[in-house]
């Protein structure tokens, strides 16, 4: 009977430790990680905006408010490549990186006049457009809270977008097109927990106000919540969900105009640690 006591114990003793040593493992694996690289498919469900790109008129500059897919029947959906990742150079710090390029075209018959730029469309135009933004985010990333399971980290970096639109009449009349890049701060909340060794959870979230700074006015909100696996020590896997919306003004002395746009998306995505 004493045996069988002592071996009791001697199971518990072994065995009882080994959630708090996997949690441990989780910590470690973070600390020794220096790079994290998500490659996948961006699946764009829903996407709209406006354009704007105004033209001098005496004192005064005029142009049109352009729905995307009203006035111009854009694209709402598609699917993009997306580059995701974060590079750790200690065990607390380290910088944060993402890029995706969005193009969208549409066709339509336009329902009333528009102006764009130095372009006059009349009421009836068949015009074809493009717009295509680029979107480049680089931010150093603080973890200011870390236990067994959770890492809570802040951040603030740059959120560049690139912005091109075209508009064109039919039988290759008037066309008119012009680009954005917009460097803006971006400040951020990160929040990742481990419910088991190999099931994570990440949420971040982004956003700047910006008002009157270097000609661009505008905000930004930006969503994000996933759960990844890791499949193989250094190799996994993930799916998410992405929200986005920004708002931009731009009062240059040689372009006036402003583009907004929202996007929901699907995120699938493999890792490499």
């Amino acid at each position: 009977m004493i045996r069988r006591w002592h071996a009791a114990v001697l199971v518990a003793a072994l065995v009882l430790p080994l959630p708090a040593l996997a949690a441990d493992n989780i910590v470690k694996e973070l600390e020794v990680d220096p790079f994290n690289l998500s490659i996948g498919a961006y699946f764009v469900t829903r996407t709209n905006g406006n354009i704007r790109l105004d033209r001098s008129a005496g004192l005064v500059t005029i142009g049109t408010s352009i729905d995307w897919e009203r006035d111009l029947g854009g694209e709402t959906s598609m699917t993009v490549p997306r580059i995701d990742g974060y590079y750790r150079f200690a065990p607390k710090h380290r910088v944060d990186f993402s890029w995706y390029k969005i193009e969208r075209n549409g066709t339509i018959a336009t329902q009333r006049d528009i102006i764009f730029g130095d372009a006059n469309y009349p009421q009836g135009t068949s015009l074809t457009s493009r717009l295509d933004t680029e979107t480049s985010k680089v931010a150093y990333t603080y973890s200011f809270y870390r236990n067994n399971e959770i890492e809570t980290s802040i951040s603030a970096g740059l959120h560049v977008t690139q912005i091109e639109a075209m508009l064109q009449g039919s039988g290759g009349g008037v066309a008119e097109s012009n680009s954005v890049t917009a460097p803006l701060p971006v400040f951020g909340f990160r929040l990742d927990y481990a419910f088991t060794p190999k099931w994570w959870m990440r949420t971040k979230y982004e956003l700047f106000f910006l008002d009157s700074v270097d000609q661009y006015r505008g905000a930004l909100n930006d969503f994000t919540i996933a759960i990844e696996h890791r499949t193989f020590q250094h190799a996994g896997f993930g799916f998410g969900l992405n929200r986005s919306s920004l708002d931009l003004e731009v009062e240059d002395p040689d372009k006036r105009g402003a583009f907004s746009s929202v996007l929901n998306g699907l995120m699938l995505y493999v890792t490499v640690r």
